[in-house]
């Protein structure tokens, strides 16, 4: 097997663990509360980068203290809220709704990167944040377009959507950490400062209640967020980034919501309905609009762009 094929098995691979990150939220919803999942999850998954960081946060430690700052704000962003949001929508939106919305993110970078860098909005890609607010549209309306003058979002909707921007956001400036902090130690970072700022939220959601129903189903929920799809999701995809480069491993990512309606009727009996399928199709075709340079889809094996 030659390095581009391992880098498109690395790609899918990290899709597939992903998209059960959705079928979790959705599966155990009900027994465990979002920020209680959230908070365990990312704890799980410092565990098992610390052995990988430690030996150079040595040498990232000034770094750190300098941009005490900058880590804390990427880590109530990329771990405090972002799947708290994606886990608090599981309790009322199916799985894969969520699988949908949640990939909106690149348009909302496109629009963000605009407003903050100045970047410009060619009509490739305003006509690409066009197609996907359709399918946005055509998916929380179920595909009733006759009431869409009063629609009205389902919570799960907007939660999700809201974990979109957080990864937005996160996505927007990652491209911001210092240079003196390694990948590894950045990571730690954050996960340890977003478990942090999540403790008051933590906190107030167990005085107010459920309590959760610790089980096996539980408890192999929690280990598949963190393990499967903290750990070992972000080192497949990294070594996939390096086989094939960001464009390609982008395109792969982009059958998040198929192999999450697979997973979704295997393992939850949801069923994918015709709002879904377009919805879904509108949503891909606009990112891909909006995103994909085919200029950069002859990258050489082991090159980045």
């Amino acid at each position: 097997m030659n390095i581009r094929f391992l880098g498109y098995l690395a790609a899918l691979s990290a899709t597939v663990l992903w998209a059960g990150n959705f079928v979790v939220a959705r599966g155990i919803a009900q027994e465990i509360p979002p920020v209680q999942l959230n908070f365990w999850r990312w704890l799980l998954a410092l565990a098992c980068i610390l052995p990988f960081a430690w030996p150079k946060l040595r040498a990232d430690w000034p770094a750190m203290k300098r941009h005490w700052r900058y880590l804390a704000a990427m880590g109530l962003v990329g771990v405090s809220l972002l799947n708290a949001f994606v886990y608090k929508a599981g309790q009322t939106t199916e799985s894969l709704n969520m699988a949908l919305l949640v990939p909106t993110a690149p348009v909302m970078i496109i629009i963000l990167s605009r407003i903050v860098y100045g970047e410009p909005l060619t009509p490739r890609r305003l006509g690409g944040v066009a197609i996907v607010l359709v399918g946005v549209l055509e998916l929380v309306s179920r595909g009733d377009w006759s009431h869409i003058a009063s629609l009205r979002f389902l919570p799960g909707d907007l939660w999700a959507l809201a974990g979109a921007a957080c990864f937005a956001l996160y996505s927007l400036f990652v491209r911001k950490r210092p240079a003196g902090i390694s990948v590894e130690g950045f990571n730690a970072a954050t996960f340890a400062w977003g478990l942090v700022l999540m403790l008051p939220a933590l906190a107030v959601e167990a005085a107010a209640g459920p309590t959760t129903s610790w089980n096996l189903r539980v408890l192999s929920g929690v280990a598949y967020a963190g393990i499967g799809c903290s750990f070992a999701a972000y080192t497949l995809w990294t070594k996939a980034i390096g086989s094939i480069g960001p464009v390609l491993a982008g395109i792969v990512y982009y059958f998040l919501p198929v192999v999450t309606a697979v997973e979704s009727v295997w393992l939850l009996g949801e069923a994918v309905t015709a709002a879904h399928v377009l919805g879904g199709a509108l949503i891909v075709s606009g990112i891909l609009l909006a995103t994909l340079d085919v200029r950069l889809l002859s990258v050489r094996p082991g090159k980045t762009v």
